[in-house]
């Protein structure tokens, strides 16, 4: 059985990138929307969201994603600030959704850990000594 996974990749700002909410940015964006994660993914998705429930579940899942804060920062003022919302908003209701109720990893992902993983009896860790080598020494006198 293949576990689900926290991170997704979705387009945005030109191309497939990576959104995960660790445990420091669920705290963040807590903190920063006044509410807990339930309470913001039912705003997105209820459409009674704020303009931080999507500008920061996006900023700070391409935190949780591998981004600097600074790119974070910066794709969210050139991206998100500017312009309608509509588009964005299902990008941060996936974000959270991918926490709570995870997804599936891409496909292949499976089988690449299975051809991956080591076979059922190890191989031994070090080459069998010759025959030789356990010869007892014999004396020359």
């Amino acid at each position: 059985m293949i576990q689900k996974q926290t991170c997704i990749h979705l387009p945005f700002a030109g191309r497939k990138r990576k959104f995960e909410l660790r445990i420091g940015e669920i705290g963040e964006l807590e903190r920063l929307c006044n509410a807990g994660i339930g309470a913001i993914y039912f705003r997105l998705v209820s459409e009674q969201w704020r303009y931080d429930d999507i500008r920061e579940t996006i900023r700070l899942g391409l935190m949780g994603g591998g981004e600097s804060q600074a790119t974070a920062h910066m794709f969210v003022e050139r991206y998100i600030d500017v312009g309608p919302k509509r588009e964005h908003l299902a990008v941060a209701a996936k974000i959270l959704n991918a926490l709570i109720e995870g997804v599936d990893p891409p496909k292949g992902a499976g089988e690449r850990a299975e051809k991956s993983a080591p076979p059922a009896t190890s191989p031994p860790s070090t080459k069998p000594a010759a025959q030789s080598d356990f010869a007892p020494e014999q004396s020359t006198q």
